[in-house]
């Protein structure tokens, strides 16, 4: 099982995903508003489908209303996480800092 640091960034004009060096955490941008946990629900359904999941095996380890949370992902270690939102975000490779 792994997990995945998230920078939250919810009412955004697109959904997408970026490696950020300076948090070293993924951040994902959605465009569902902060609102009775829509970001949340929408961040979780947006990273299964960037991992290729059913979304059921995405727990959140940490979420609340803050912007730093933490997802676990149920089937895949680190480096495959990494990997599979690397290919998401349109990077070339993995993120030199990402977690592996």
């Amino acid at each position: 099982m792994g997990e995945i640091g998230i920078w939250a960034r919810p009412g955004g004009s697109e959904d997408r995903i970026r490696w950020d060096p300076w948090r070293r955490r993924w951040v994902v941008s959605c465009r569902a508003p902060a609102v009775e946990g829509e970001a949340n629900a929408a961040i979780r359904r947006l990273v299964a489908g960037w991992l290729d999941l059913p979304e059921a095996r995405l727990t959140w380890a940490h979420a609340g209303r803050s912007a730093s949370k933490r997802l676990r992902v149920e089937g895949l270690d680190d480096a495959e996480i990494g990997r599979r939102l690397a290919r998401a975000s349109g990077a070339a490779g993995l993120p030199a800092d990402s977690p592996r």
